[in-house]
C-alpha cells in the first residue's frame, strides 16, 4: 500500500460561512436549540436533554462559578461561541449518556487553552493548521480531509481516567498519523475534527430562532446567513 499526502487548494468551507467568528450571545433556550439541532439530544426527550444541560451547569460547565453567582442576581452571562463549543465537546464525550466527573474536571482545568483551540478551529478551518489534504491509498478512492483536529490525549484504564491533556490542536496529516501509528488499546477517544464541529455550531447559531421564554432571548450576531 502506498500512502501519499498532498495539499488541496480549491476546497471551500461548507455553507459559505463567514470568515471571522460572529458574536454570539444566547439565552438558555437558543443554546439548547443549537445543541439539539447539532444532534446531541438524540432520542432523549426535550425535558431530559434540558435537565442534563442543567446538571452540567451545576458542575461548572460551561459557566464558571462567578457566572453562576451572577445568575442568582439576575445577570447571568449569555452563552457565547466558546460556551456552546464547550458544551458540544462535553456532549460529544458522553458514554452511556453521561460524562465522567473526572473528565469534566479536566475540561474545566484546561478551559483557557481549549478556548484558543475552539477559536483556531473555526478561523483556520481551511487554512493554516486546517489546510486540506488528500490521502491517497492504492486501489481506493482518495480520502479528503481538512480542518483543525483536537487531541485531548485522554486515556482510560480499567474504566478510570489515567491521562488527560494537555489538549493539542492537530493538522489533518498529524491526525492521520495518530490514527495509523499509535497504540490505541487504552485510548477511548481519538482526535476529533473540531473545525467541522465548529462549523456546525456556527451555521445553526446563525439560524437560531428567537425563543421567548422568561427573559427575552436575543443574540448579537454581526451577520446572518440567508434563510
Amino acid at each position: 500500500m502506498g500512502l501519499q499526502k498532498k495539499k488541496v487548494r480549491d476546497q471551500k468551507p461548507r455553507d459559505e460561512l463567514p470568515d471571522g467568528l460572529p458574536d454570539i450571545e444566547f439565552h438558555h433556550g437558543r443554546a439548547i436549540w443549537v445543541l439539539a439541532k447539532v444532534g446531541f439530544r438524540g432520542a432523549a426527550s426535550e425535558s431530559t436533554f434540558k435537565e442534563y444541560i442543567k446538571s452540567l451547569r451545576k458542575l461548572g460547565v460551561p459557566f464558571e462559578r462567578e457566572e453562576i453567582v451572577r445568575k442568582r442576581r439576575g445577570r447571568l452571562k449569555k452563552y457565547s461561541y466558546h460556551h456552546l463549543m464547550e458544551l458540544a465537546l462535553v456532549l460529544y464525550l458522553r458514554v452511556y449518556h453521561v460524562v465522567p466527573d473526572s473528565v469534566l474536571v479536566k475540561i474545566i482545568r484546561y478551559r483557557k487553552s481549549l478556548y484558543r483551540h475552539y477559536r483556531q478551529a473555526y478561523i483556520e478551518r481551511c487554512t493554516g493548521r486546517g489546510t486540506p489534504i488528500v490521502v491517497e491509498i492504492r486501489r481506493r478512492a482518495p480520502i479528503k480531509m481538512r480542518g483543525v483536529f483536537l487531541d485531548l490525549q485522554m486515556n482510560f484504564s480499567g474504566g478510570k481516567l489515567v491521562r488527560f491533556g494537555p489538549p493539542r490542536a492537530l493538522s489533518a496529516s498529524e491526525a492521520v498519523a495518530i490514527f495509523a501509528e499509535r497504540d490505541l488499546a487504552a485510548r477511548a477517544f481519538l482526535p476529533l475534527n473540531l473545525s467541522l464541529l465548529s462549523e456546525r455550531v456556527i451555521a445553526l447559531s446563525l439560524r437560531a430562532p428567537l425563543i421567548r421564554r422568561g427573559p427575552r432571548s436575543g443574540s448579537n450576531i454581526a451577520s446572518a446567513m440567508p434563510r
